[in-house]
Order: structure tokens, then C-alpha cells, then sequence
């Protein structure tokens, strides 16, 4: 067995809430179970670094031995896995109710010493993890990553939330996104409602939003825009990606960002050109196969990709 690519984090299982009140089946997710499915698509040279609960065989697991993952690097440190309920509001933005604690959720986070120990053994070119905005965090991640000379696809994980819990302005958020990007992350990955809530621009200002982004401290963002695509930003470039919809209308949005950031991780650490990292990212819901929005070269087209990750 060969592992090339590790996609590190939480297992989360979600179902939706409507507007009166009704409810979703559990779907399997969680971000990087998200990013394992996108990295799935393109290689079999991946694997999931987490803490989860036992019941996860159930669901995850048949997953993982159907489309030939290992579960070599999944531990079970409880009885369930952790659980939430989604509200979406109109924005696209999402109100999550835990099934369990906050301690729940934190017992099960992914440390650097889990990675450590995943990676030792192989050749590892990259990692996703969605992450916050810590600094000890992010330097036991830098150790490890120097250690096994890897690199990280930082997908931000809750800047709002974490600048109005904290008390600080947008400013010091900043501050830490730049230390981030200089010394730990070779690459990130947010959406418009994040980067709206970043730099205080309205969200369908593409270009305002793009110019900010272009200004720190990295070689490649990807930056999601919803259900019109994505960008793959460069320090002086920004390409384009505009959703296409094989597969009719997407019924439900959560963990799209999730699974597109993986697959578009997969083509950094691969080394593809930035037009195809953005093009070559497949959206799916690992419940049920490709939803959603697939964006991809034009010349690849959606029946064939969805063959392709079907028979593998």
C-alpha cells in the first residue's frame, strides 16, 4: 500500500433541518471526510487521519472498504461519533446544533501527533485539515510537516465565530491568517461568506474580495464562491471555474466546499498547472455519490468522470 496524500480532521454526521421543522436522514460527513471523498475521485493514494466513535463502522467504514481506502489511521476513542443538525439560512450559511458536547467534539479533534504517526512509513506530499486560528496549534503542525516534508492544504475553519468569541478585530484575525500562510499553510481555502466576514466586503464582490486575497502571504487560494464555482488565486493571477450541473439541481450544499478543497489539494500536491486545480475539482457527497457540481476541464466530460469514480 502506497499513501501520498493524508486528508486529517473530524468525522461528522449531519442532517438538515427545514423551515418547519422537518428532518434529513444522517448523511456521513464531516471535512475531511468531505476532502477524502474529492481526493478519492483522482487517486488511491490517500487516507483519513481521525478520532472518532466506534458506531463509525457502520456507515464510514463500509465506505472506506468500498472505494479501497484504509481505515489504518481512524481511531476509535468513543462510542459515537459526533453528530449535528444544520439550519441553513438564505446566505448560504448554515446554524450547526452539536447532538453532544463541545467536549464531545474536542476529545475527537485530530493533533499533530496523530499526523506524525500517520505519516511515518510513507511518502507523504500533502495533507487538508480544516483548522483554526490557534499559533501552538499551527506550530506542532509546522514540526511534523518539516519532519516528513509534506505540505498543508489549510481550509479555515470558523474565523467569524472564533473573532466574535475572542473579542478581536478583524485586523488581529488577519494577523494570524498572514503568521499561518508564512510558517505553517502552503496553501488555503475559504468561501465567500468567510471572506465577506474577513475583509468586511460585500461577498458577491468577487474582485474586491480577490485583490485582499491576493495580498497575503501565499502561492495558491482557493477561493469558493457557492453554487457560480470557484477561483484558484495567485499572488497576481485569478482563473475562473463556473459550476456545471449534471446531475440537476443540488439538493443539499453541505461539505461541497469540504470535498472540492480536497480534490483541488490533490491537484496541488500533484503538481498540476493552476488552471487545472481549479478546473479538476469534483464535488460529491460521499453518501450517495457525485451531487452537487462537478467543475472540471471542458474536455472531460461529467458522465465520464462520474463513470470513472463509480468503478473505482
Amino acid at each position: 500500500m502506497n499513501i501520498e496524500y493524508l486528508a486529517c480532521g473530524n468525522i461528522m454526521s449531519d442532517r438538515i433541518e427545514d423551515r418547519e421543522g422537518n428532518l434529513s436522514e444522517w448523511n456521513m460527513g464531516g471535512p475531511a471526510f468531505y476532502a477524502l471523498s474529492g481526493m478519492r475521485i483522482w487517486t488511491k493514494d490517500c487516507k483519513l487521519v481521525c478520532k472518532t466513535g466506534a458506531d463509525y463502522a457502520d456507515s464510514y467504514g463500509k465506505w472506506m472498504d468500498a472505494n479501497g481506502v484504509t481505515r489504518e489511521s481512524v481511531r476509535e476513542e468513543l462510542e459515537q461519533h459526533t453528530r449535528y443538525t444544520l439550519k441553513y439560512n438564505k446566505d448560504g450559511s448554515f446554524l450547526p446544533t452539536p447532538s453532544f458536547s463541545g467536549e464531545h467534539l474536542g476529545f475527537l479533534k485530530t493533533h499533530a501527533d496523530d499526523i506524525d504517526e500517520a505519516a511515518a512509513g510513507y511518502p507523504i506530499r500533502g495533507m487538508y485539515m480544516a483548522h483554526n486560528l490557534d499559533y501552538v496549534v499551527w506550530e506542532n503542525l509546522r514540526r511534523v510537516k518539516e519532519k516528513h516534508g509534506f505540505r498543508i492544504m489549510w481550509e479555515i475553519e470558523y474565523a467569524g465565530a472564533y473573532r466574535k468569541a475572542q473579542g478581536i478585530s478583524r485586523e488581529e484575525v488577519l494577523v494570524r491568517i498572514r503568521h499561518i500562510l508564512e510558517t505553517g499553510a502552503d496553501a488555503w481555502s475559504l468561501n465567500s461568506n468567510e471572506a465577506s466576514d474577513l475583509f468586511d466586503i460585500p461577498k458577491e464582490d468577487d474582485e474586491a474580495i480577490i485583490r485582499e486575497l491576493q495580498k497575503l502571504p501565499t502561492k495558491f487560494t482557493f477561493y469558493r464562491v457557492g453554487d457560480r464555482g470557484s477561483y484558484a488565486v495567485t499572488p497576481k493571477d485569478a482563473y475562473f471555474c463556473p459550476v456545471i450541473k449534471p446531475f440537476g439541481e443540488s439538493v443539499d450544499p453541505t461539505g461541497c466546499g469540504n470535498c472540492s478543497t480536497g480534490a483541488a489539494a490533490y491537484a496541488y500536491f500533484a503538481g498540476a498547472s493552476l488552471l487545472f486545480r481549479d478546473q479538476a475539482v469534483a464535488t460529491t457527497r460521499p453518501s450517495g455519490g457525485p451531487t452537487g457540481c462537478i467543475r472540471m476541464k471542458q474536455w472531460r466530460r461529467p458522465e465520464l468522470l462520474h463513470k470513472r469514480y463509480s468503478s473505482r
